[in-house]
This record gives structure tokens, sequence and C-alpha cells, in this order.
């Protein structure tokens, strides 16, 4: 059951006072939530053919986070299996590891879960199994930087309410 307010004192200046504490009980039960929103970075790589070793993309990896995603497309790939595999090795930290994946369709989503470091290498190989031939080959990854790498800014909230406000102003000016 609600508990109702009331207002207590004789002045005004009580009055106030009694309102300011009733205030003050209601906001500790209020939560402020503020989210943020941190972008993902898209790596990506068009190749025409594999290299002889079978490689498709070569990147470093300036700063540690996870690569969630990948997407691969093929314009030519035959009706077999493709073997797709992501070498990680880093020549500071002394580590490897790699992830393979069979792909039967000519496009197709493959969810990842694999932490990089600073100064990880990645190499992503196509293998065309049974004699078949892969050609135009499309490639990309999404890589979620750590929190700790990224830049950090404080802002009054009047003024984080202000500049959101100006970004979606911008964006409803774009779609017109």
């Amino acid at each position: 059951m609600k508990k109702e307010l009331t207002i207590q004192g004789r002045t005004t200046d009580e009055k106030f006072a009694s309102v300011e504490a009733a205030l003050r009980r209601m906001s500790r039960k209020m939560t402020n939530k503020v989210i943020g929103i941190l972008p993902v970075s898209p790596v990506f790589e068009f190749a025409y053919a594999p290299d002889p070793d079978g490689i498709i993309m070569r990147r470093l990896f300036p700063v540690s986070g996870t690569v969630t995603k990948a997407g691969i497309a093929f314009e030519e790939k035959g009706k077999k299996e493709v073997r797709l595999t992501f070498n990680v090795e880093n020549k500071i930290s002394l580590r490897s590891f790699s992830s393979t994946h069979l792909l039967k369709r000519s496009a197709e989503t493959i969810k990842l879960d694999f932490k990089v470091l600073a100064g990880d290498m990645i190499t992503v190989k196509v293998e065309a199994l049974e004699g078949e031939v892969v050609s135009g080959i499309w490639i990309g990854m999404v890589f979620e930087i750590n929190i700790g790498e990224l830049n950090k800014k404080s802002y009054a909230l009047e003024e984080f309410e202000r500049l959101t406000n100006d970004e979606i102003s911008y964006i409803a000016d774009e779609e017109k």
C-alpha cells in the first residue's frame, strides 16, 4: 500500500524543509542509469584469390580486445566445403592459437569469441577441399576494443544530454 505524502510544518520555511526531506528520500530510491555505447571496429578485406599459402587476410591488432563475429562470401566457391582458419600469433608474448571452421555455403556468418592482445597478428586462411577453386573472397570481422584501451571523457550530465541531442538532431536532418 502506498504511503501518502503529507507536508509537515506551520511556516513556509518548515513546509519547504518537509518537502526537501521528502524529495531527498525519493531521490535515493530513483536509479540514475547511463547507457554507454562502445563502437565496434570492422576489420575487412577482399581477395581475388588466396595467395600460394591459402592466406586471404593478414592483420595486426594494435590494442587488446575481442573478435566476436566474422562474415565471409565467395563469388566462386564450388559445391564442396571450404576450410576457414584464423591463426593468431604474438611474437612479444610468445602465444598462438587457431580456430577452424568448415563452410558449406557461399556466404556465411560465424560467431567467434577470441581475445586478442596488443601486438597479435592474425592470418586468415582458406582451403578449398577436394580440388575446388575459390575466388572473389570477401571477409569481415567485428573487433571490440577493451574498455581499458578507450579514451575516457568526463561530461556533466547536462553537457552529455546536449551532445546526444545535437547528434540526434544531426542524424534526423541527414535522413530528410
